[in-house]
């Protein structure tokens, strides 16, 4: 599929077909938002905002900032949710900030669910969430939505600070909905536990350099400030 193709998708087409990982994966590729090292060590790979080296790259941005494909991937995500949990009450969705906030929201419309919120980032902490505008009542149920989990760190961040600061316990439902799950290694999971269940689960690894492509040579860029010379595409 094109990329024109993919943008002039209508949701309502796949309100009762599911699509695979592969076809997911597919839409990724094709609108240059996932990268995977090629093997030769004159290519590069990847340096993460965390400092470590990656033999892989998934920018969610560059697909759901299309308000088509975010809401067919919501009702993706949704559907498989649902399989699990079956016809479980779903009150709230919770995403992180700042690329998970609107997937959230649109996943809670395709479950039904009531509202979506979503923590802070601490300004004075890095790395720690805060959640202080709003309240969760006890008998409502939550739902947490990632756009993108690798080692599961802000996931886990999000609830704690929902646990420390909302005044009344958090039914938190057993399972985290993810749109993309890249782990180390697989299987991985669950967290807090937690079942995931994702979109795409994709095995990519993130190691402190100098790590072996390195040490054959291979360049490391960053790939939100250099994706052309890490990718060779625009």
């Amino acid at each position: 599929m094109t990329r024109d193709e993919l943008l002039s998708l209508d949701p309502k087409v796949f309100d009762n077909f599911v699509l695979s990982q592969d076809e997911i994966l597919s839409w990724f590729s094709t609108l240059n938002a996932f990268w995977e090292y090629s093997g030769n060590p004159k290519d590069p790979h990847a340096k993460l905002t965390t400092g470590k080296c990656s033999n892989g790259f998934f920018d969610c941005l560059r697909v759901i900032q299309y308000l088509n494909l975010s809401r067919i991937l919501a009702n993706q995500l949704a559907k498989k949710i649902r399989k699990v949990i079956g016809n479980t009450k779903v009150d709230r969705t919770i995403g992180s900030p700042m690329a998970d906030i609107e997937f959230a929201r649109e996943v809670g419309w395709a479950i039904g669910a009531k509202a979506s919120n979503f923590v802070e980032k601490d300004p004075k902490i890095k790395g720690k969430m805060v959640w202080e505008r709003m309240t969760i009542p006890e008998n409502e149920t939550v739902l947490q939505i990632e756009e993108l989990t690798t080692t599961a760190g802000t996931l886990l961040s999000v609830r704690a600070a929902i646990d420390e600061s909302n005044p009344t316990p958090i039914n938190w439902l057993p399972v985290v909905g993810i749109l993309v799950h890249r782990p180390p290694k697989l299987p991985a999971g669950p967290y807090d536990n937690r079942q995931i269940i994702s979109l795409i689960e994709k095995e990519i690894w993130a190691v402190d350099p100098p790590c072996e492509l390195c040490k054959k040579g291979s360049p490391r860029w960053r790939p939100k400030t250099h994706w052309k010379e890490l990718t060779g595409k625009e």
